[in-house]
């Protein structure tokens, strides 16, 4: 793994935070279309993998936002 600074640890918690946002609004679109066919409840239906991705990717954007924080701080002898 390459070692980070916190500005670019802070910069890719902003892109994966963006993409969170892209997927969270996907799941929402399929949320408000989609019917879940395989128990026919007429419940709507969001896509495993959809979700899977969106807490991965928002998981991702936590962990660069705590790096950021944790990495300025180290380097300002917090």
């Amino acid at each position: 793994m390459i070692a980070m600074t916190a500005d670019e640890h802070a910069d890719r918690a902003a892109e994966l935070t963006a993409e969170a946002e892209r997927l969270y609004q996907i799941c929402l679109v399929d949320y408000h279309t989609n019917i879940n066919e395989d128990d026919h409840s007429g419940e709507p239906y969001v896509p495993g993998a959809d979700l899977a991705m969106l807490t991965a990717t928002t998981q991702l954007a936590q962990v660069h936002a705590t790096l950021a924080l944790r990495t300025e701080a180290i380097a300002n002898g917090r």
